[in-house]
């Protein structure tokens, strides 16, 4: 939220719909921030996606409609077999998915038709989970050296309640 993706795709996305003479309904447009598509959790009923979803399946998303995304790892970072799911439920509703970083425009026909296309699609899920999967490694193995430093009496800041102090020379906290 302090960045500058917001801006940034919906300055995409606006030149999309531009450029193809779309017309961009700000009505729908949903964000899942600071949820984890990792995990899938921005696809289930009770986030963005899910609803988006939900709104596809019921047919008030109608076919023919876009979903603009900056790139299918928007979509989702799960497994790329659990993500093809959740993109193909979107597309056989004949809901246009295009990744804006590239200009790719993914229907059900087109992944039908194009099997090139389809596997880039995968390829692009896997990548996004192998992104996600390595960051959490490498986070859980950094509180995992925090955790140790903490059992030897390592402060895990150098902030700490405002009547405490950390000592840097001692490595500890004391009262003010």
């Amino acid at each position: 939220s302090k960045g500058d993706s917001t801006r940034r795709q919906t300055a995409l996305a606006e030149q999309y719909a531009a450029k193809h003479d779309l017309e961009l309904d700000v009505t729908l447009r949903m964000r899942d921030e600071g949820v984890s598509a990792f995990r899938g959790k921005n696809s289930d009923g009770k986030n963005a996606l899910g609803a988006f979803r939900d709104a596809v399946k019921s047919g008030d998303v109608p076919k023919g409609s876009y979903l603009l995304v900056e790139n299918l790892d928007r979509l989702s970072r799960m497994t790329a077999r659990a993500a093809v799911r959740v993109f193909e439920d979107i597309v056989d509703a004949g809901v246009t998915v295009v990744t804006l970083n590239d200009g790719q425009e993914y229907t059900a026909e087109r992944l039908d038709k194009d099997q090139l296309s389809f596997l880039m699609a995968v390829l692009g899920f896997f990548r996004g989970h192998e992104e996600s999967e390595t960051k959490s490694r490498r986070l859980k193995a950094s509180w995992v050296g925090k955790v140790e430093k903490v059992k030897q009496g390592v402060p895990l800041t150098s902030i700490g309640p405002a009547w405490l102090k950390l000592n840097r020379e001692k490595g500890k906290f004391e009262t003010i």
